[in-house]
């Protein structure tokens, strides 16, 4: 049982990440956002709704944060940190785990201007974070306070 569950949580995870997929390189930017949200400033601390996340929830995203780059890491094609961010962002809803957030920044890198994106919840990189350093953020998608955190 544990390994049929196992596995259907890695069929769910590849499901998630084709779906963002197409959201980021097929769909208009107008309908994705009508889904997760719409683009706001980057937080600061000093205009952060506390999300309050429970430490069950939060391990429960964490595992769903490694089993997303597992996965990721195993498809035949390189899915970029925007679909990774989006892919979790979707799992997260799924488990009734609200208040993730895209975070979107750029910097500047032997004279070339670089974009990433990173999936964060109750300010903690899930995805993309280990790459967010000196990335300087500049826009939200997808904050907000949460209606419930799935415990």
């Amino acid at each position: 049982m544990r390994k049929l569950m196992s596995t259907l949580l890695r069929v769910e995870t590849a499901l998630a990440l084709h779906l963002a997929w197409v959201l980021v390189f097929l769909i208009p930017l107008r309908i994705t956002r009508r889904l997760f949200g719409e683009v706001e400033a980057p937080d600061s601390e000093g205009d952060r709704i506390p999300v309050a996340v429970p430490d069950r929830a939060m391990a429960r995203a964490a595992d769903m944060a490694r089993r997303l780059r597992h996965v990721a890491g195993r498809l035949p094609w390189h899915s970029t940190c925007l679909v990774r961010a989006i892919a979790g962002q979707m799992l997260l809803a799924r488990r009734g785990i609200a208040g993730g957030t895209i975070r979107f920044g750029v910097r500047k890198q032997d004279g070339k201007l670089e974009a990433h994106a990173w999936l964060l919840l109750d300010g903690v990189a899930l995805i993309g974070g280990e790459e967010a350093g000196g990335y300087h953020p500049l826009a939200d998608l997808g904050r907000g306070a949460p209606a419930s955190n799935g415990q």
